[in-house]
């Protein structure tokens, strides 16, 4: 009989199967998964115990104990989150042959709902510009960025001049940029800049812009110049720095878009709203789906129409109003 614990197991799993394959930010979450939820509860379980009311019990309590929601649970999205990790690793156990079913198949969730998307209307996002002109510092330009091409804002701190091609007007995303904390428990940081590859293959890309963004981007690699030095704009350093080989991290960006809403009197949004209103403002124009889902990155175009769908609502009701009008003659 298998002796070993579902904690024995977890961590020969995340050394053999997790830790040389998957990113930092995903080995982050995975180590937070299984340190702090599932061994408290089942890490002294054998493996050859484990069953599914063991699991199902687990999951239900997660919902309402934890510290990641503000009703005292943790959210719906996390447990998932952390199903899906155990699932993985239960499912190397089989193959293993070190239990005889994978039991977090038929564990009961709460079904993930998407919150509504918060989009800047017209008049907002005319404001904003407005004040991003007025206020050019070395942030201003991040901003107008995510919202005149829709990228991450862990994409754009990682931008260098060197992904900006002059000649066929494109900006190059090959990386993306976080702060996460430090899994080497041993080094004195707590946390650390990690610059890793997008979150899928079809987030690195390609995206056009016109002059008139290349003429901003100039602008802002002069003012860079003239205020930290002309070393700062190196066709190797960051586009959105203060300091040689030091990038504008992504909590620095969003606390200087919430200065910019509160300038442009824009009621506090996140900063994932400019990438929403970027994808709105797209649709709006007549583009399509799978344009627009290459432009975002997305890994598949059925994640850019699921998200998207209701925005063209006035155009499926005209188009309703055209078909039902035939009937009535």
């Amino acid at each position: 009989m298998n002796e070993m614990t579902l904690a024995e197991w977890l961590d020969t799993w995340y050394k053999l199967y997790a830790a040389p394959y998957l990113k930092t930010a995903t080995l982050v979450s995975y180590d937070c998964y299984i340190n702090k939820h599932i061994k408290p509860n089942l890490g002294d379980i054998k493996l050859s115990e484990l069953n599914g009311l063991i699991l199902q019990k687990f999951f239900n309590d997660k919902y309402q104990s934890g510290r990641l929601d503000k009703n005292g649970g943790l959210s719906k999205k996390t447990v998932l989150n952390i199903r899906q990790m155990l699932h993985a690793a239960l499912k190397k156990a089989l193959e293993n042959d070190l239990i005889a079913k994978n039991y977090v198949e038929h564990v009961r969730l709460h079904k993930v709902t998407t919150a509504e998307m918060r989009v800047l209307t017209i008049d907002e996002q005319n404001r904003l510009i407005a004040v991003l002109n007025q206020h050019p510092d070395e942030y201003a330009i991040g901003v107008f960025l995510c919202l005149s091409t829709g990228i991450r804002v862990g994409e754009v701190c990682a931008l260098r001049w060197s992904n900006v091609d002059y000649l066929r007007k494109v900006i190059k995303i090959r990386q993306t940029l976080q702060r996460l904390p430090n899994l080497n428990t041993n080094a004195n940081q707590k946390t650390v800049i990690v610059i890793n590859s997008p979150k899928s293959e079809k987030s690195i890309r390609d995206i056009f812009i016109n002059d008139m963004l290349l003429e901003k981007l100039n602008t802002h690699r002069e003012y860079i110049a003239t205020r930290f030095g002309s070393q700062c704009t190196t066709e190797d350093q960051f586009i959105l720095t203060r300091q040689v080989n030091k990038p504008v991290e992504p909590r620095t960006m969003q606390d200087a878009f919430k200065r910019f809403l509160k300038l442009a009197g824009i009621d506090e949004v996140n900063f994932h709203t400019l990438r929403h209103t970027f994808a709105t403002r797209a649709l709006e124009s007549g583009i399509d789906y799978k344009t627009l889902s290459t432009i975002l990155g997305h890994a598949d175009i059925t994640t850019t129409m699921n998200r998207y769908a209701h925005i063209l609502d006035d155009t499926k009701k005209a188009a309703m109003d055209k078909i039902l009008s035939q009937l009535f003659l």
